[in-house]
């Protein structure tokens, strides 16, 4: 059964005091927890919450996979830092309405309905974010990216995974406006050895730590050399299941002065 609150005042005090207390409820239990599974019956009180509380609502809504386009906006406030989505089921609707200019890091992962359009949004209203994981976000373009490289500058982390619209000009985009990237994943998009040549001279090459190629079925062993060669602080770099890179000899010799943490390719 739904548990009632006799007015606002009783809303506000459960979910303010950590347990549900007063005479007017129905039984003892967490507030937050029982606020969230009701979400949808309370939206409209929700605005009159401070930010913390939102933000125990936001973690716990998230983890159960509640977030949706319709209550979103309800749970998000101008310091929202964390966004995670990734137990969601969500679209670009959803994107449009997070206006959070504090907004670092966004997880999206596995959501279909997410397309550039959602993404061009997302661009424009959160400017400082710094990790952003669409793994698994197939609708997502270059055109997606490409709005993340003008309107997040200060972008450090990125997943494109499975992302498989996703080419070299979106790749060359982000080297050349998102200087601080140090990890990228480009496995299973169509990216070839000129973007990865590109990131391999550009300016963040210096400050790349991990790299994810995998199945990416254009690249050859020229892709592969760039990075070796002129990505001095790589720690992990993947490039298995890409049927183009053959050269296990030279791979070999360019690997062995390189202190990489982890590595992994597949030679055919």
């Amino acid at each position: 059964m739904k548990p009632k609150w006799k007015n606002k005042e009783c809303f506000l005090f459960t979910i303010a005091s950590g347990f549900t207390i007063c005479n007017c409820c129905l039984s003892l239990m967490r507030s937050a927890v029982c606020v969230a599974l009701y979400a949808d019956s309370y939206l409209s009180d929700f605005m009159a919450l401070p930010a913390s509380l939102k933000d125990k609502l936001l973690r716990i809504m998230s983890l159960k996979g509640m977030l949706t386009d319709l209550n979103i906006s309800q749970l998000l406030h101008s310091g929202t830092h964390t966004l995670d989505m990734m137990n969601c089921i969500v679209s670009d609707s959803a994107l449009q309405q997070i206006h959070c200019p504090q907004l670092r890091r966004i997880l999206l992962r596995g959501n279909l309905c997410i397309t550039s359009e959602g993404m061009r949004a997302l661009a424009a209203s959160c400017p400082r974010l710094q990790v952003v994981d669409l793994t698994g976000c197939t609708a997502v373009t270059d055109e997606g990216v490409l709005a993340l490289a003008h309107g997040c500058s200060s972008l450090e982390v990125l997943s494109l995974w499975g992302c498989s619209d996703v080419g070299d000009r979106a790749l060359l985009e982000l080297l050349g406006n998102c200087s601080f990237l140090h990890t990228l994943n480009l496995s299973g998009t169509q990216v070839t050895d000129e973007g990865v040549i590109g990131l391999a001279t550009a300016q963040c090459s210096n400050s790349i730590k991990e790299l994810q190629l995998a199945r990416c079925r254009n690249l050859t062993d020229k892709a592969v050399k760039a990075v070796l060669t002129n990505c001095p602080n790589i720690q992990i770099f993947i490039f298995t299941g890409c049927p183009l890179i053959t050269d296990q000899e030279a791979l070999q010799n360019l690997l062995s002065p390189v202190k990489l943490q982890h590595v992994s390719w597949t030679v055919y």
